[in-house]
């Protein structure tokens, strides 16, 4: 007899999906509010590398690296749109990945996540070396790789313990280390020599070009809105203005510190690197205030190596809660409510990236390459919300017309992929590794048995 296969309607079975992803993420606790969310997203995108990448970009570029910080804002601007949207739409824990999976397939949910965790071995512990060069100023004995290794161990007790702790200790480090940014791109600019700037493009604009997508791994952060909008109070309200709020901050401060450094300091001096800030610094402030950014610069670090972990956390967990992922790294601390065992498994990765060491541009190039792959992923979700996610999309607090909405979306897969075809060419070595280790990703998930169920 012929089997007569039957196919139910796409809008209900996405709507049975989305009710699903909810309240599977009742258990975790909502306990952001909007200055905890704006502090979050300031820690995790202005973290270590405003003050360790503009010194290493300028000695490429020239004094036009601000330029570079600048164009790098375009596409993070459609970043901003985009998690809003998303973590409007799917106010869950993990939301981007629940967004991936219903829109477009299981398969890409899964690589998603695949990609996402793998980043960190590259982006947590590129933040802890930057934490480690600073702290040698205060110690210069004491070993880079060990100091990077404490801190992380540090990062994953506090997130263990819950995101209250984790919110009040990002708060107090937000602010300090945003005052004391001020205090040096304000200084710098007061002290600026007009020789230091001329000429502006010594080596044209290719290195600019290659500087701002590279200087687009310091934008990257907007991604953690969305992963945790499972646990922040009034997320329609909330999501869309912490983004925007804090990416006001955040552009001021990417444009002022580099303007600032090569005001005081020549582009082709030998300073110009990783300790660059500190190094300016010294020349127009008294002691005590470099050691005062000095400190700046470990909060810093310190905010964007929480970020990173909270983010992948909610990331894995959604995916041991809903997909292919073994649910034992779906478990809920009884006492603490946080995802504690996936906490744990990001933890371990970063301690392994960490052991293998790199420098900073190569770290922050290689993890633009994996975030581009993922950009473009969820901008083709996106663009398939309206239709496959209706319900959800409709009940959004947070939406855009027909056209403004496309255009957002197919802009943010334009810059994506010309973002990755660039990178490629400039770390050629890590296409091949990237390839096996994405079709190791796909292997992964049709053995798991999920493609199956």
């Amino acid at each position: 007899m012929r089997r007569v296969r039957c196919w139910k309607p796409r809008a209900q079975t996405r709507s049975i999906y989305e009710f699903r992803a909810v309240v599977s993420h009742d258990q975790l606790s909502r306990t952001i509010n909007l200055p905890s969310a704006v502090f979050l997203i300031i820690g995790y995108i202005v973290g270590a590398t405003i003050f360790i990448l503009p010194g290493s970009l300028a000695s490429q570029t020239g004094p036009a690296v601000y330029i570079a910080y600048l164009l790098a804002a375009i596409p993070a601007v459609l970043a901003c749109f985009v998690m809003a949207l998303i973590g409007c739409a799917m106010p869950v824990s993990g939301s981007i990945y629940v967004v991936i999976r219903d829109a477009l397939s299981p398969a890409l949910g899964f690589l998603y996540i695949w990609l996402m965790v793998a980043l960190a071995v590259v982006a947590i512990p590129l933040v802890a070396y930057g934490f480690a060069n600073y702290f040698a100023f205060f110690y210069p004995g004491l070993n880079n790789k060990m100091v990077a290794l404490s801190v992380i161990s540090l990062f994953v007790a506090i997130n263990y313990f819950g995101m209250k702790l984790a919110s009040n200790l990002q708060n107090i480090m937000v602010i300090g280390f945003i005052l004391v940014l001020l205090i040096f791109g304000i200084g710098g600019i007061a002290n600026a020599e007009h020789s230091t700037m001329i000429p502006l493009f010594p080596n044209g604009w290719p290195p600019i070009m290659v500087a701002a997508i590279t200087a687009y791994f310091s934008y990257s952060g907007v991604f953690v809105i969305a992963e945790v909008a499972g646990e922040i109070r009034n997320p329609g309200r909330t999501i869309p203005l912490a983004i925007f709020l804090s990416f006001i901050v955040i552009a001021l401060l990417y444009v002022l510190v580099p303007f600032a450094l090569t005001s005081v300091l020549r582009w082709d001096s030998p300073d110009m690197s990783g300790m660059a800030v500190v190094t300016a610094a010294r020349l127009f402030l008294p002691q005590w205030v470099v050691t005062l950014i000095a400190v700046g610069a470990l909060f810093a670090a310190a905010t964007s190596i929480n970020g990173v972990m909270l983010g992948l956390s909610r990331d894995l967990y959604k995916g041991a809660k809903t997909g292919p992922f073994p649910g034992y790294l779906a478990g809920i601390h009884a006492r603490f409510g946080t995802p504690s065992r996936a906490i744990m498994v990001v933890g371990a990765l970063s301690l392994v990236g960490a052991l293998a060491g790199g420098s900073v541009v190569q770290y922050a190039q290689i993890a633009v390459m994996g975030l581009m792959i993922v950009q473009v992923i969820t901008g083709f979700a996106l663009l398939k919300v309206p239709a496959r996610m209706a319900e959800a999309y409709q009940a959004s607090s947070f939406k855009l017309g027909v056209y403004p909405f496309r255009l957002i979306c197919i802009c943010y897969i334009v810059f994506s992929l010309a973002f990755l075809i660039v990178l490629a060419s400039e770390q050629p070595g890590a296409i091949l590794p990237g390839l096996v280790f994405m079709a190791l990703g796909f292997v992964a998930y049709a053995i798991s048995g999920y493609s199956r169920n």
